[in-house]
């Protein structure tokens, strides 16, 4: 805990079957003990995020592989990680059965972050993905979104109606504008902030008083992004401790109804 608050990482990448699924050319955690340890460390309190590599012609086995090692890594730490589960619009069956499974089987609410570009396809907006993600909102999850285009996005907020969508990394400045009207258009759109966009002073704030505190989700993209500039990223802003409070935790237990 830092300045007390509670601070919940959306959107990490846990290290766990092989170097493949990590993506820092700079290093990463040997392990994924050390992978744990440098959030708790950090100062997140839970965190939450998808098994991912790149595999250019995935089988449905190896999205099987991904969601099992994640449900394992939270049975060994329930009280710290909750699984992002990983679907894909070239398995739609499968991945409609591999949610209501895991629905029942551990109340699982939370889906990716999904990464289309890692993994054999490049849009949302298919008959496939929505037949998946009307599955999801049925069964009340969420679901995280490497951000595509805004075409793209929309899109699927127009045939998946209510679903809770969060898109992941702001992106730079000259795409956030359109951005924010999204935000303010749709009332099931949450944005993480992880990776771009957070290192712009003031864009925290901008959107902040554009959109309300309760569209924001804190990530990291850890082991990619550096866990402590995105931490520091929302406490340095200039905005309330309610807002900041929202931001780190409360709008992701709010879309987890854990409160």
């Amino acid at each position: 805990m830092i300045k007390g608050f509670t601070i919940i990482d959306a959107h990490c990448h846990p290290v766990i079957l092989n170097d493949s699924c990590v993506k820092n050319p700079y290093g990463h955690p040997a392990n994924t003990e050390e992978f744990f340890a440098e959030l708790n460390n950090s100062g997140i309190d839970h965190c939450c995020g998808s098994v991912v590599t790149r595999i250019c012609d995935p089988t449905w086995d190896d999205f099987t592989e991904f969601n099992n090692a994640a449900i394992k890594l939270s049975q060994e730490r329930p009280d710290y990680y909750t699984p992002g589960i990983s679907i894909s619009p070239k398995f739609p069956a499968e991945s409609c059965r591999e949610l209501e499974r895991l629905h029942k089987a551990i109340g699982l609410n939370w889906i990716g972050e999904l990464v289309p570009y890692m993994n054999g396809y490049t849009e949302y907006a298919t008959p496939e993905m929505f037949s998946i993600l009307e599955v999801a909102r049925d069964l009340n999850m969420a679901v995280n979104l490497h951000s595509t285009t805004n075409e793209d996005i929309e899109k699927l907020l127009q045939n998946v109606p209510n679903l809770k969508v969060i898109m992941a990394h702001p992106g730079e400045t000259a795409g956030i504008p359109d951005r924010v009207e999204m935000l303010k258009k749709w009332e099931n759109l949450h944005w993480d902030i992880s990776g771009t966009g957070l290192f712009r002073w003031g864009m925290l704030k901008h959107v902040v008083e554009k959109c309300g505190t309760d569209k924001l989700l804190f990530g990291t993209d850890f082991p990619i992004c550096s866990i402590d500039m995105q931490i520091y990223g929302v406490l340095a802003e200039h905005i309330s401790d309610d807002a900041k409070a929202a931001i780190f935790s409360k709008n992701f237990l709010r879309l987890t109804a854990q409160c």
